[in-house]
């Protein structure tokens, strides 16, 4: 589903470069003109015209020089440069020219041309008239500096940057020259230089906030989240209504999880620009994580509506149709970035949870091996000198199978092992520590087949490999022939601390929180206080199996109905099964817990969300995986009342 990375890169305020034609500071103050003039009057009148912005007016006037003074290379300039400014390019760039016809020596005919080409996108024809004046005239700035830019436009960033350290060398007061020399900095990748380049512009122009937003962005490169949140704060005390500043903050924010005032900035973004897409994009990205798909589909819709070719957007967009059980268009959408973008790993990975979620799961286990090409995906991939097992039969051959992502992973589809048993001479199984015990005493059993070792222990040699969740696509499983031999897990004979003090009455094990780190975790786990209904509804005694984040909220319980608390006492998985094994019920969300009492074929009821994992597929109340399990879905996002008052309801028939 969602993820981190299908936010667009933070955005970047482009130095710009000085006009050859002085900014206006009186714009729109009325000017005064004689009835007659001499051309020289004529001339200076339509300068200050179009000094002060108006352009129309002052491209008459020069039509008016041009007409008594044909050959006046300044008039020629000047009307050049206007029809440029009013995007009459296909006037404008012949005038500019003529100026480099007839004066080629000129540095400001020049600069004038290679600026207006840059304007309409012809990087390569500005380098070409730039060139000559940069090698006329090191002495002067603006050549050197629109010849990197037009370098830069090309993707020739090491040229440009090469051009860029001299000139702030022999320019070293240039604020923009320094941010230009950051910005090819930044594209090289180079992002230390192109902070210290920022903070060498900044010393110039200290509360430029173009120049404290790109500072921002070099920063959040270099993960320094917090200094780039402060930066463009700086620069929006500077300058409130700048949409860059308050979309980058609103990123950095979201990554460091702070996702409501995240949304305040990026929502401010697009208000001050409604066409900035990306803002869009962002904002869309935010309210998806905060589980509002409905919000945040029409910005995502609004992308596409401008770029519809925007894979990422695409995919986003599948996300949130998904949230929202519009299974068919959010097909459509992830088959779509994969069209445009075949290597889109997070669009195939993405396919993947909805095809498993819709139960074709042959071509969907096909799509889930994209998940090692996902840059920020839960487990690490980790390197082996031996293949990636292809499932034929290693007859003299040793094959590894290694857990990977959670706890509850592990537990589901260690059930693999024995089918791979039966296609190698010798298995072993390499496991997280929390499950060494509980494997091994279910290899002891003969429930498992296999040599079972701890991540990081040493193991025999291997021929061929596969991680756990390799095996479904390797054996070709399908909601109709899971393996499903229950119980392949054994739990341990209780004693001591982990003897379940008896009343006499049934015992029902409570679990309501899953890991934090799990990015669904805000959707799947449940605030304690909605199971405070179920020890009023059943004439039992209730144990805890709440450990490690969440445990403390079972002090909300009353300590005569809750009579068992695991985090007291638990130390792994086995010590876990151990509990189970003394419950008649395990009740909770989706977590490892109810994973366990699964695999041990105790009585499970799991609360799952409206957008729930794939592998609980879609609107069914019972699950392949675990014949003993009984599921109760939201039927509305967040709704987690209703599906208490079912669990109620079930529990007085029980």
């Amino acid at each position: 589903m969602l993820r981190n990375e299908y936010d667009a890169d933070p955005s970047l305020s482009k130095p710009s470069c000085v006009d050859p034609v002085e900014s206006p500071v009186r714009r729109g103050m009325p000017i005064q003109v004689p009835a007659a003039m001499t051309a020289q009057a004529a001339m200076d009148n339509a300068l200050d015209l179009h000094r002060a912005g108006r352009l129309a007016e002052a491209a008459a006037a020069y039509r008016a020089v041009l007409a008594e003074a044909p050959n006046l290379l300044a008039a020629v300039h000047g009307l050049g440069l206007v029809a440029v400014d009013l995007d009459q390019t296909a006037e404008g760039i012949p005038l500019l020219a003529r100026c480099v016809a007839a004066a080629p020596d000129d540095p400001a005919y020049r600069c004038s041309l290679g600026l207006a080409l840059l304007k309409t996108g012809q990087a390569e024809a500005a380098a070409v008239a730039l060139l000559p004046a940069a090698n006329a005239a090191p002495h002067l700035l603006q050549p050197r500096l629109l010849l990197a830019r037009a370098l830069g436009a090309l993707g020739r960033w090491h040229e440009a940057n090469d051009i860029m350290v001299p000139l702030t060398a022999a320019f070293p007061r240039e604020s923009e020259a320094w941010a230009w020399r950051a910005h090819c900095e930044n594209r090289l990748g180079d992002l230390a230089a192109s902070e210290q380049s920022l903070r060498s512009a900044l010393d110039g122009r200290p509360d430029d906030p173009e120049l404290l937003n790109n500072l921002g962005v070099a920063l959040r490169g270099r993960g320094q989240l917090a200094e780039a949140a402060e930066t463009y704060r700086k620069a929006l005390a500077h300058a409130p209504d700048h949409a860059l500043s308050h979309a980058n903050l609103g990123n950095v924010l979201g990554a460091m999880g702070d996702a409501r005032t995240a949304e305040f900035h990026l929502r401010r973004a697009v208000i001050l620009d409604p066409g900035f897409i990306d803002g869009h994009y962002n904002l869309g990205a935010n309210l998806l994580r905060q589980d509002r798909p409905e919000e945040a589909v029409p910005h995502l819709r609004h992308v596409l509506a401008a770029t519809p070719d925007r894979h990422d957007a695409l995919t986003n967009l599948g996300v949130g149709l998904v949230a929202m059980n519009e299974m068919k268009e959010a097909e459509t959408c992830y088959r779509r970035a994969i069209a445009l973008k075949p290597g889109n790993a997070e669009a195939h990975y993405d396919l993947a949870w909805l095809l498993l979620l819709t139960g074709r799961w042959q071509e969907g286990w096909r799509e889930y091996e994209w998940r090692w090409e996902m840059p920020s995906f839960s487990s690490r991939r980790r390197t082996f000198t031996t293949p990636l097992w292809d499932g034929r039969t290693l007859s003299e051959g040793t094959l590894l199978l290694h857990a990977e992502q959670g706890l509850g992973d592990a537990i589901q589809f260690v059930r693999y092992a024995n089918l791979a048993r039966a296609r190698c001479r010798r298995l072993i199984i390499e496991c997280p520590r929390p499950m060494l015990s509980l494997f091994q005493a279910a290899a002891t059993a003969g429930l498992l087949a296999g040599e079972i070792v701890a991540i990081g222990d040493p193991h025999p040699a291997y021929d061929a490999q596969a991680p756990f969740m390799t095996l479904p696509r390797l054996f070709a499983s399908t909601p109709d022939n899971v393996p499903a031999q229950i119980p392949y897990l054994v739990a341990p004979q209780p004693a001591g601390a982990f003897v379940i003090p008896g009343h006499g009455r049934k015992r029902i094990g409570l679990v309501w929180a899953g890991s934090p780190f799990n990015k669904m975790d805000a959707q799947r786990s449940i605030p304690a206080h909605f199971l405070l209904p179920l020890l009023e509804t059943a004439p039992a005694d209730f144990v805890s199996l709440q450990i490690g984040p969440g445990a403390e909220q079972t002090a909300i319980f009353p300590s005569d109905r809750m009579v068992y608390r695991a985090h007291e006492h638990v130390r792994d998985f086995a010590d876990t099964a151990a509990l189970i094994s003394q419950l008649d019920l395990v009740i909770g969300a989706d977590t490892a817990v109810l994973h366990l009492a699964g695999a041990l074929g105790k009585p499970a009821w799991m609360a799952l969300a409206a957008a729930a994992d794939y592998r609980w597929l879609q609107g069914r109340q019972d699950s392949p995986w675990y014949p003993a399990m009984r599921l109760f879905r939201q039927q509305n996002r967040g709704d987690w009342g209703s599906v208490i008052t079912a669990l109620q309801a079930a529990l007085t028939t029980w």
